[in-house]
């Protein structure tokens, strides 16, 4: 029995200490807890090591709009002449779900120097609309209207296309993605994009529709406005055939509306439109992803594209304890933000770092076009002679289909005494001669005999019954309860924060239609509603607790009525966004008179919104 109980308690504290070790690799899901139906949100996987084999589980219940978005992060600390490192990894998708009722997102998958981690489990409530259920009569007669409305609209007067530059890539090798608007009717505006799911690509950005060139083209005989909406650069991850799915947009369409009359005149003079929606959709589109040729170089860590290395380092004469950079420029066009970093075979008598990253290239049509900058910092520890092997660097060019090897030319580092009054062993060391354990017990083979009455414990009792025993079980308790007080703290911060914004909103919201009345008198047309539209989305963000790139009409709509907002003041408001929102793409409709209208009415809307909000 005796015996059993320090079994148990070895096996208790072999458990604690394989916990305490895989803490050091953190993988994370974070997302909202509460979302409403239709709202895009997104789930973002962190982890504090490169990673790579990212294994998402089933989101049956969801639909993924985007992602993953990866970024890097890194930092440095310098404390007393101890530097650590830190670096975060990001994974970011864009979801969204239709239907009400509370979801688990299971553990995603990661490996990390050949080990798998897993996220922890999710819990996601997607709430319905508040007032959906008794506008569901007025929906229906909006879709019966659309649809008569898109009646008089064919699939040859808009639809858009989505073009790849290339039907066959390889693995990590630039593919554009081109989306053109093909249109012969009169477009307001785009309510609603949903991009097809790029799982098995990583994406990057060139062009967005905030600066759409439009220009005319003949299809099947027949003349069209054309605008490139947008173009991405897809980077396959796996090989073989893969499928891109459609890309859809819901465009907001200006329809005349005409009314009964004997008058030839009120035909002449008619302006009345109104906004009806349509949703277009491309074909799909199949890309065959090869992948490397045979004769893959070792040293080969992903790189693709037409690079060039440069190696260099910052002093070959130091001291003992010294600090030396060495720097590693990797320049051309390819995929620098996808590459593993290039890993030097340094002696062992150096402290090494891991290397900090500067990228400074842009993303092109062409790959990603600049420099990766590595910068490794070492710190040598005994004196004498040394050589820092070449750096190889392996890239493929897809140009050519054949693999590149660049070798840098070997550093020859030369370390001096640093005059402390330590003693080293002179000579010429050199990776596989000396280890710093070798130089660090020459001289001490005989050890020093204890004299005296040493205190003797019985075999196997070194730690039961001990204070580390106890503190084994505390600390844990007691840095929980400090983690408790410090979140409480931050979330009564956060709460002071946008309770700041709130009460300051009205005065924000003032001074920014101050500033809009001087585009009035100057009769700056675009600035005065672009002002004007700023201050209106300013006062709702801080009053609604909601950043501005989450707010949308029908969204403001249906939360100020929540919040105790009159209809009338609410339906005031919309007009008033719909008019600056109109008036930002209808250069005619600059009058003075309309636009000081308007200013007295965004004055005196908000005055009554911040009395009728409840807080």
């Amino acid at each position: 029995m005796h015996n059993l109980k320090y079994i148990l308690f070895g096996v208790l504290l072999f458990t604690f200490i394989g916990k305490l070790s895989a803490q050091d690799i953190q993988f994370t899901a974070q997302a909202k807890q509460a979302v409403l139906a239709g709202e895009k949100f997104q789930l973002v996987y962190s982890v504090n090591e490169e990673g790579s084999d990212l294994r998402l589980p089933p989101l049956a219940d969801f639909t993924v709009l985007m992602g993953p978005s990866v970024m890097t992060s890194s930092s440095t600390q310098i404390i007393n002449g101890s530097i650590t490192r830190s670096k975060q990894y990001s994974y970011t998708y864009i979801l969204i779900s239709d239907k009400p009722g509370t979801y688990s997102i299971d553990p995603a998958q990661i490996t990390v120097d050949g080990k798998k981690y897993s996220s922890n489990k999710l819990n996601i409530e997607v709430v319905k609309s508040a007032g959906a259920a008794t506008s569901s009569r007025q929906q229906q007669q909006q879709q019966e209207s659309a649809t008569n409305d898109n009646a008089s609209f064919t699939k040859d007067d808009l639809f858009i296309k989505v073009t790849n530059n290339k039907s066959s890539i390889y693995q990590g090798e630039p593919l554009v993605l081109t989306t053109k608007i093909y249109t012969v009717i009169d477009l307001d505006n785009v309510s609603d994009i949903k991009h097809p799911d790029f799982r098995n690509f990583i994406v990057q950005d060139v062009a967005d529709a905030s600066n759409i060139e439009w220009n005319y083209e003949v299809v099947n005989n027949k003349q069209y406005r054309v605008g490139t909406f947008e173009k991405k650069v897809l980077y396959a991850q796996n090989t073989g055939v893969q499928t891109i799915e459609p890309t859809e947009i819901e465009f907001l369409i200006k329809q005349r509306v005409r009314r009964r009359s004997t008058s030839i005149f009120d035909d002449f003079f008619d302006n009345n439109f109104r906004v009806v929606k349509k949703r277009v959709k491309s074909d799909p589109i199949q890309v065959t992803v090869k992948p490397y040729p045979a004769g893959k170089p070792a040293s080969f860590s992903g790189a693709v594209g037409q690079l060039n290395m440069e190696v260099s380092t910052s002093a070959n004469k130091v001291k003992v304890n010294d600090g030396i950079t060495i720097k590693v420029v990797i320049s051309g066009t390819g995929n620098h933000k996808l590459m593993s970093s290039p890993k030097f075979n340094f002696p062992s008598d150096f402290d090494v770092f891991d290397p900090t990253t500067n990228n400074n290239f842009q993303n092109t049509t062409a790959g990603m076009k600049g420099s990766k900058t590595l910068e490794y910092l070492v710190i040598p520890r005994f004196p004498g002679n040394y050589t820092i092997d070449p750096l190889s660097f392996s890239y493929f060019d897809y140009k050519t289909e054949s693999f590149k090897t660049i070798n840098s030319q070997p550093i020859n580092i030369e370390v001096e005494k640093n005059g402390d009054g330590q003693e080293y062993s002179a000579g010429t060391y050199s990776p596989s001669s000396v280890n710093r354990e070798d130089v660090r017990f020459i001289g001490k083979d005989i050890r020093f005999i204890k004299t005296g009455n040493p205190h003797l414990k019985p075999k196997g009792t070194f730690l039961f019954g001990s204070m580390l025993f106890y503190l084994g079980y505390i600390l844990p308790l007691l840095l929980l309860a400090i983690a408790f007080i410090l979140y409480r703290k931050r979330m009564h911060e956060n709460a002071n924060v946008l309770q700041a914004k709130n009460k300051r909103a009205n005065k924000m919201a003032q001074k920014r239609l101050k500033k809009s009345s001087t585009y009035l008198k100057a009769k700056d047309h675009a600035a005065f509603y672009d002002e004007v539209l700023r201050a209106l989305y300013t006062y709702l963000s801080d009053k609604l607790y909601l950043p501005v790139s989450e707010l949308n009409k029908d969204k403001i709509s249906l939360l100020i009525a929540e919040r105790g907002a009159e209809d009338q003041v609410r339906e005031e408001l919309i007009s008033i966004l719909d008019t600056c929102e109109f008036a930002r793409y209808s250069p005619g409709a600059d009058a003075s008179e309309q636009m000081d209208k308007l200013y007295q009415r965004a004055l005196s809307n908000i005055s009554k919104l911040d009395n009728q909000i409840k807080k």
